[in-house]
């Protein structure tokens, strides 16, 4: 049985006008649409294509927004959003990366125009905004904006970057509370995602020399690894009181792995890798169990704390993370099953990913869900889907060199 069977009526027929009035009504319209409600699956290329035709939606993206941020998305009914800080400060990351392995440097000039950007944009109290629209501070979105800022002051040794990266840490110092978690100017509290908060300050404290930011990384560190149950679980993983989807779970995880990388004492007296291996283990057991619609490699959106999961449909953003992380730990324990798992991942997602059409909103986008028109952000193509899914594809081309990508 199709995927899309039990999906109500109104889910496909939301998609259907919604794409017709966004792209029009013909011939090539048609056939993707069709694809989409069905449930179907594109042809998968090589990585190198897959990879080339992501880019050039970022690259895309980004030129929307005059070159500065990347656009956040593009949905169906509205269009394309706005430049996001957040996501733009590790999108660079991908940039720099993609500019040494193509040789294409246009890519590293537009990493460092989103840079610059994040800087014109940093909030008085050195933080990240939400958006140019939404004016809020977030401690979330300042890690990952001071990962990219990092990446750039290695890369050009351009003080600017450090010094907005050091404003940005003293914001996340001076919003930390006592037991290490962040409550204020979050999202919903303390979470364990904040995990990618951690690698951020202590990738600042490498490049600074400021011990100060090792330590209240380490001090949030403990206060995420006290979170994790005896079956790898976290708990206040999830946004509000939903069950935590596969982005933030391996939001989770990623963090945790890349502290536990970075040459630091303290930290590897924490005992990371066990919290970051007993996850991993469990959620490659669930993908062989519960696959969305039979498709290898297609991870169910969210689990509840027994690793249990009542989804017929699949976060792609965390499918492409799931990879990323898992390629990562293969290198870091020499597992090869991490590497096969992350395989298969990366191959069900490249079959989401639709090429050969002349619809250039879409082509080279990675939709926030399968089956598309339901689930995590439908209907819509985020750009950090786009962003991690990009990042697999380098990570499994360049496996044997072990690349990393430090955002």
């Amino acid at each position: 049985m199709s995927v899309v069977a039990n999906l109500p009526y109104s889910n496909q027929l939301r998609t259907t006008v919604y794409f017709l009035k966004a792209f029009g009504l013909g011939v090539e319209q048609v056939r993707v649409l069709q694809y989409y409600l069905a449930g179907g699956l594109f042809p998968e290329y090589s990585d190198e294509i897959h990879l080339k035709a992501t880019m050039e939606w970022l690259a895309r993206a980004q030129d929307i927004c005059d070159g500065k941020g990347v656009a956040n998305v593009f949905f169906l009914k509205s269009g394309w959003g706005v430049a996001y800080p957040e996501t733009s400060g590790y999108i660079l990351a991908t940039f720099l990366v993609y500019a040494d392995y193509s040789g294409d440097k246009s890519f590293a000039a537009r990493a460092a125009q989103i840079g610059d950007w994040e800087i014109d944009i940093q909030a008085p109290n050195g933080g990240t905004f939400s958006s140019e629209i939404l004016r809020q501070t977030r401690v979330f979105n300042t890690g990952q904006v001071i990962l990219g800022w990092c990446m750039l002051f290695e890369r050009t040794e351009e003080a600017k970057y450090l010094r907005a990266a050091i404003r940005a840490g003293d914001y996340l110092l001076n919003e930390q509370e006592a037991d290490g978690a962040w409550r204020k100017d979050t999202y919903c509290g303390a979470r364990a995602y904040h995990a990618r908060v951690d690698w951020a300050l202590l990738r600042l404290a490498q490049i600074s020399n400021v011990e100060r930011y090792a330590a209240a990384a380490v001090k949030n560190l403990r206060w995420v690894l006290e979170q994790q149950l005896d079956n790898g679980w976290f708990d206040q993983c999830g946004f509000n009181q939903d069950l935590p989807i596969m982005h933030v779970i391996v939001y989770t995880l990623r963090g945790l792995l890349e502290c536990a990388l970075i040459n630091n004492a303290v930290v590897n007296d924490l005992g990371i890798m066990p919290a970051v291996v007993k996850g991993a283990d469990a959620l490659c057991r669930k993908l062989q169990e519960h696959p969305v619609a039979n498709i290898s490699g297609m991870m169910p959106t969210a689990f509840d704390k027994n690793w249990q999961s009542q989804d017929n449909d699949s976060c792609l953003t965390g499918n492409a993370q799931l990879a990323c992380f898992l390629y990562r730990l293969s290198h870091c324990t020499r597992d090869l099953k991490y590497r096969a798992v992350a395989d298969s991942v990366l191959s069900a997602t490249k079959r989401t990913q639709i090429i050969e059409t002349s619809i250039r909103p879409i082509r080279g986008a990675i939709a926030g869900s399968y089956p598309f028109s339901h689930g995590y952000m439908p209907n819509g193509f985020p750009n950090w889907a786009a962003k991690f899914f990009a990042d697999a594809l380098l990570m499994k081309i360049n496996y044997g060199q072990q690349l990393v990508i430090p955002a």
